[in-house]
C-alpha cells in the first residue's frame, strides 16, 4: 500500500500537478484521504523523499514540501553502473566528443541574447579564476553543461548534467597533475572564448567543426594516462 500511495503522489508531482513548494495536505489528512494507517503513509513519504521529490521537514505544520530531483539521483546509479560494468572516463569523454559538437551546432542555431549573455558571464568567470587549478575546471565544466542545454534539447541536458557530476572531480585531479596545467588552462579559455562569439554569429557549421577538433585536441592529453580513468562511484 505504501508503493500504491507514493506512486499516486509521484503522479501528481511528476504531471505538474503539484508544483515544487507546494505543500501536500497534513499527514491526518493524507491517512483519510489514501484510507492507510500512518505507519503506511509514512514509509509513501519516505520512498517518496529518497526520489527528492519530497522535502520532509520533521515538526512542520505545513507537512511535506514538494521538490524536484536534481541530476545527483542519476549520477549516483550512472557511476556505479560504470564502475560495474568496468566504464571509464574514457567512455564518457568518448561520448562527450559525439554530442557536444552536435549541442554546439543546435545552441548557434536556437540560443537567445540571453543565452550568449550567460556564456559571456560564464567566461569572466573562467578568466577570473585561470590561474587557479582547483577552481578553473568546476567553471569549465559549467561552461560545457550549459553549451547542452542551450541545445534546446532536454535529453541531451540532463545527460551533460549527469555526466559534468561523475567525471568533473577527476578533470580537477588530472589539471592538478599536469606540468603545464597553467598553459592548458588558458587554451581551454581561449577555446571558449573563440567558440562564443562562433556562436553570437550564428556560425553553427563551423562552431560544431571547431569545438569537435578542440575537443579531440584536450582528449589526448586528458586520456593519456590509462591507470588514472577508472570511475569512482560518487559518494556524496
Amino acid at each position: 500500500m505504501a508503493e500504491v500511495v507514493a506512486s499516486e503522489l509521484r503522479q501528481k508531482i511528476l504531471s505538474g500537478e503539484l508544483q515544487p513548494g507546494d505543500s501536500l495536505s497534513s499527514e491526518s489528512s493524507l491517512v483519510e484521504e489514501y484510507d492507510v494507517s500512518r505507519p503506511t503513509l509514512r514509509e509513501a513519504l519516505r520512498l517518496l523523499e529518497a526520489q527528492q521529490l519530497i522535502t520532509v521537514r520533521r515538526g512542520s505544520h505545513r507537512g511535506p514540501v514538494v521538490s524536484h530531483p536534481d541530476t545527483s539521483v542519476t549520477a549516483r546509479s550512472f557511476s556505479m553502473l560504470l564502475q560495474l560494468r568496468q566504464g571509464t572516463l574514457a567512455d564518457i569523454y568518448a561520448f562527450r566528443m559525439f554530442f557536444e559538437p552536435v549541442a554546439v551546432r543546435m545552441a548557434a542555431e536556437t540560443a537567445t541574447d540571453d543565452d550568449f549573455a550567460r556564456l559571456r558571464e560564464l567566461l569572466d568567470e573562467e578568466n577570473a579564476v585561470r590561474g587557479d587549478a582547483g577552481r578553473f575546471p568546476d567553471v569549465a565544466w559549467r561552461f560545457h553543461t550549459t553549451l547542452a542545454g542551450l541545445s534546446g534539447n532536454v535529453t541531451m541536458t540532463v545527460i551533460a548534467e549527469t555526466l559534468e557530476r561523475i567525471s568533473k572531480r577527476h578533470a580537477q585531479a588530472a589539471l592538478l597533475r599536469w606540468a603545464d596545467g597553467d598553459r592548458q588552462r588558458d587554451s581551454a579559455y581561449r577555446a571558449h572564448k573563440k567558440l562564443v562569439g562562433l556562436l553570437e554569429k550564428r556560425s553553427g557549421a563551423e562552431a560544431e567543426r571547431f569545438w569537435a577538433e578542440h575537443m579531440a585536441e584536450v582528449g589526448k592529453k586528458l586520456l593519456s594516462s590509462r591507470d588514472e580513468l577508472s570511475i569512482v562511484e560518487l559518494v556524496e
